[in-house]
């Protein structure tokens, strides 16, 4: 019984919540009364040594991933919100995952955006479009 009120404590106590291990995970969002649901979409940019840059598939970037855990993994530790600095063995493991996603350019950074906006279930059209919260990699 102890154990289980210790459990409960730190679930309710930790952020991010600690789940599976403690609560199960919420079943997310349902759509609004009129007919939206919100959504973030994610953009990358890397800049390469040779001054040029392209686009980077943030689901590319992270297809070594389980698919379920990639984009939360992603938004955790690159995101605008996330609470600490990028470990440098992270920056290593990201700027090879750009290099090899490049052909084997050199990265010299990688520009990341995040937007918030809701869409209509109806036609998929984007409302209430945030600005972009931009973070930005040194490679």
């Amino acid at each position: 019984m102890l154990l289980l009120i210790a459990q409960g404590w730190i679930s309710f106590r930790v952020t991010p919540e600690p789940y599976p291990i403690v609560r199960m995970p919420s079943f997310g969002l349902a759509a609004s009364p009129d007919g939206t649901y919100p959504a973030t979409f994610v953009r990358a940019e890397a800049s390469f040594s040779d001054g040029t840059s392209s686009e980077i598939d943030p689901y590319e970037i992270m297809a070594p991933f389980r698919f379920s855990t990639a984009r939360p993994s992603y938004d955790y530790v690159f995101g605008p919100e996330r609470k600490t600095e990028i470990p440098s063995d992270v920056i290593d493991w990201l700027r090879g995952r750009v290099e090899e996603l490049s052909g084997g350019k050199t990265p010299t950074e990688l520009r990341m955006c995040w937007t918030e906006a809701d869409v209509r279930l109806k036609d998929a059209k984007l409302e209430n479009v945030t600005p972009c919260e931009l973070t930005l990699v040194e490679l």
